[in-house]
């Protein structure tokens, strides 16, 4: 059986998309393709972030500027006329009908010598299979410096905005703010981890809350590879936080959670 995997969103999905592919591979032992489109989304290497991996292919794909209309035409085009005619093809929506409907995956491929899914959720079994996602050497090297400066005792903030609709309207800052003072009421040393895509957010709550705050400023913009590198150094040191006070809605923090196997809170107003 032949199985590709096109992993679709930021960080966060493509995590939870290849952890599902490594699930799938090991229960079937068979590899599995992963396509790696570098996009507006996410555009940089898988390499340049994590370890090789067993039994999965990494199939990548350069970047393509936005104003290259005909290119990304091109590869809309190409990626339909490979694999229209792979005998299972399942996008989110065929996903979410088979696990409501209880029809295992398994189950539905069986039969199939060729299956194309093409996804930004992870889509079998649990999200156990992100512990292979082992960080690059650079990545690790940037991650084990700033867990040094950070000290082990501090509780990981994830505020995500940018062009995600359902955090900025569920998970307000006021929210946040009166979270981490009553963190603060608790233990006077506590410190918080700082991980957001906006810098606005950063300097409201290095005013509000003070120096219990860490923030590293850095590239935020998804298109260039520094911006994911520190997205992933971001995500790990969430992940070797005490908890994570998160956003509603962010595959970021979710996989941050489950990556490091610590609780998370997630921030939601009350409607």
């Amino acid at each position: 059986m032949k199985i590709v995997v096109k992993a679709n969103g930021g960080l966060g999905n493509r995590m939870r998309v290849i952890a599902s592919s490594i699930a799938l591979s090991q229960r079937l032992k068979t590899t599995v393709e992963v396509l790696w489109i570098n996009n507006v989304a996410l555009n940089c290497s898988f390499f340049d972030l994590f370890q090789k991996l067993e039994d999965i292919e990494i199939v990548e794909s350069v970047y393509i500027k936005s104003w290259n209309k005909i290119a990304h035409r091109q590869r809309r085009k190409k990626l339909w006329s490979t694999y229209q005619n792979f005998d299972i093809q399942l996008n989110d929506e065929g996903l979410k009908s088979l696990s409501s409907s209880q029809n295992d995956l398994l189950e539905h491929i069986k039969d199939a010598e060729t299956v194309f899914i093409d996804t930004c959720e992870h889509f079998y079994e649990d999200l156990s299979c992100l512990s292979y996602l082992i960080p690059a050497d650079g990545i690790a090297e940037t991650a084990n410096s700033r867990l040094s400066e950070t000290g082990d005792d501090y509780i990981g903030v994830h505020i995500r905005r940018g062009d995600n609709t359902m955090s900025k309207a569920n998970s307000p800052t006021a929210l946040f703010i009166q979270r981490l003072k009553k963190e603060q009421k608790r233990n006077a040393d506590i410190k918080f981890y700082l991980a957001t895509d906006d810098r606005g957010e950063a300097k409201i709550l290095k005013k509000v809350i003070g120096e219990s705050i860490v923030y590293y400023a850095s590239e935020l913009a998804r298109k260039r590879p520094e911006g994911i590198q520190q997205a992933l150094v971001d995500l790990i040191l969430l992940s070797n936080a005490k908890k994570i006070i998160g956003s509603y809605w962010s595959s970021f923090t979710e996989v941050a959670s489950v990556y490091g196997n610590i609780p998370l809170e997630v921030m939601k107003s009350e409607e």
